[in-house]
């Protein structure tokens, strides 16, 4: 469709593109910086907010501590930090029995904000005299209200704590429910309970996906984590509104680049326009001499030049395509100068059509080898037919005549005859598809092939099968081998009247190979008679990418064969 569009338009169209694709990256690299730098400020905001929370939570703590401390020591305090104080015997079983074995430390901090119905945070504080436990239990809103205030946390901020059940131990701003109800098996919790500190974007206790800061409070045995979140959506509000801002930049720009666009491409173009009656002759093929104004010497006149520099070009280009045209792809061509499109286009031509010559002549390949491979399987339908089809029904017509009441003598030739029948049937059927080549590959129908030449010939073979067991070769490479062979043998017995054959199989890492040698009379291999079978070969081993290499005398034949693997 852009072939449609005139010059000028496609000029607007380039700077437009080019302007929307500078455009768009710079507002990409601005507004990633931009959400880097405000992802890193809300979560510094978020530990700045918890690190004061801890520091007034310990503080809490502390005091409560020192006035326990004032207890233990039997001194009067003028508070009323502790709603229950008592004194146990050290060999109680008690109810604090359970955390009484954490007393190692003067005051030992535990949670019993779980125990109690008031769900407020409460503590146990414990601490051992000489001949006894002193226990005293304490509410502490405070540590509530220091949670709840939202101070940098914006309107869905939230603190909150998690003892190390993963239960709630301060009321949720967002639940109404028991606290110790909801569980906050979050990522942030599961991180400070392993003792590590940070920040990081995650799902809440409800599902909705927060920044979060997170950090392991541990105050004499008491093992709480604190967290402090604000909602994504409103942390990163201000990133809309410069996605908003940016898409109008976009807009405004967009259009001032439209009007610009459209006037310089008109200005440029409209000296271009008096051009085209020439180039509408050239597209023609009419090569003409191309006016040129020798006063101009701005672009315009640079142009014309050109263009009569490319009718000269063009003129000279015809004999060029005539000879490649011909298939003498041996035509030299040299370009004007390392700019001459044209002159590395033609020679570029010369090279296509010489690859399309070579495509052809592997499309000829291919067709030979489908041939082939019809031939194969032809003969292996034939083979199954003799075999099966009248295989039994030779051995059936023996049975039926070795039961038939005729004279010994005619029954003994008669059944001399179908014996004779079978044989060859089986021998053509061998010959056509052995069957141990489609079971057991080229090494052991080779090796069969010429054990049966050994017992009808007078020749005495030696074979060595180097192919292993569970050879992994392509089937046609094993039926070409096999024809190869076959070719070379027959050759070797007819013509060659050789009375010794020495053959092998061996599989490499790469290629397969087959040498076979005879003692016969040689041929020439430069002369073509019918039957010899060396044209048949050497078209198998192209086909199949390989070589083949034939010394022959009167000493004798020698046969290499190798074929790729891959």
């Amino acid at each position: 469709m852009l072939r449609r569009v005139n010059i000028g338009n496609k000029l607007a169209l380039l700077l437009v593109g080019l302007s929307l694709f500078l455009i768009a990256l710079l507002s990409s690299l601005f507004y990633t910086q931009f959400d880097t730098a405000l992802k890193e400020r809300v979560l510094l905001q978020l530990s700045s907010v918890k690190q004061l929370k801890i520091v007034k939570i310990k503080t809490e703590i502390n005091d409560r501590i020192a006035a326990f401390k004032k207890l233990m020591n039997e001194e009067d305090i003028e508070s009323d930090y502790f709603t229950s104080v008592r004194t146990l015997p050290l060999e109680i079983d008690s109810a604090f029995g359970v955390y009484l074995d954490m007393a190692v430390m003067d005051v030992t901090l535990t949670d019993l904000t779980t125990e109690e119905p008031t769900n407020e945070i409460t503590l146990g504080f414990i601490g051992k005299k000489e001949s006894e436990y002193l226990i005293a239990i304490a509410h502490v809103p405070e540590i509530q209200e220091i949670l709840l205030e939202r101070t940098g946390l914006g309107q869905t901020g939230e603190s909150y704590i998690v003892g190390s059940d993963y239960r709630l131990r301060s009321q949720s701003r967002f639940k109404v429910n028991d606290p110790e109800e909801i569980e906050v098996r979050t990522p942030g919790v599961t991180r400070a309970l392993s003792g590590q500190a940070g920040e990081d974007t995650s799902l809440d206790y409800r599902g909705v996906e927060v920044f979060s800061s997170y950090e392991e409070i541990f105050i004499n045995g008491l093992r709480w984590v604190i967290l402090t979140e604000i909602d994504r959506q409103e942390a990163l509000f201000p990133l809309k509104k410069l996605k908003n801002n940016l898409l109008y930049i976009f807009i405004f720009i967009l259009i001032f680049v439209l009007l610009v666009s459209y006037f310089l491409s008109r200005m440029i173009v409209r000296p271009i326009v008096t051009m085209e009656k020439s180039l509408k002759d050239m597209s023609k093929g009419i090569l003409n001499e191309v006016p040129v104004d020798e006063k101009r010497q701005d672009e315009i006149g640079r142009m014309f030049i050109a263009l009569q520099k490319l009718v000269r070009a063009l003129k000279e280009t015809v004999v060029f395509a005539d000879k490649i045209g011909s298939g003498n792809f041996k035509a030299d061509y040299k370009p004007l100068s390392e700019e001459d499109k044209m002159g590395t286009a033609l020679i570029q031509m010369k090279e296509k059509l010489r690859a399309f010559k070579e495509n052809e002549e592997r499309l000829l390949k291919e067709n030979q080898r489908s041939i082939l491979n019809g031939e194969e399987k032809e003969r292996s339908r034939l083979s199954k037919e003799l075999h099966d089809g009248l295989g039994p029904i030779l051995t059936t017509l023996r049975m039926k005549l070795q039961a038939a009441e005729l004279n010994e003598s005619t029954k003994k030739g008669l059944l001399h005859r179908i014996d004779e029948t079978i044989g060859e049937v089986r021998r053509m059927s061998n010959n056509l598809m052995p069957n141990v080549l489609v079971d057991f590959g080229a090494g052991e129908a080779i090796g069969n092939l010429l054990k049966q030449i050994e017992e009808n010939f007078p020749i005495e073979v030696r074979y060595k099968n180097d192919m292993p067991a569970e050879s992994e070769i392509d089937d046609n490479i094993h039926i070409t081998l096999y024809r190869i062979a076959q070719e070379s043998i027959n050759n070797a017995i007819k013509h060659a009247k050789a009375t010794e054959l020495k053959a092998s199989m061996s599989e490499f890492e790469d290629h397969v190979g087959f040498f076979i040698a005879d003692n016969g009379i040689g041929f020439d291999p430069e002369k073509s008679f019918e039957g010899n079978g060396i044209r048949n070969m050497k078209e198998r081993v192209k086909l199949a990418n390989g070589t083949i290499d034939i010394r022959t005398g009167n000493k004798g034949t020698i046969i290499e064969v190798e074929i790729p693997l891959q």
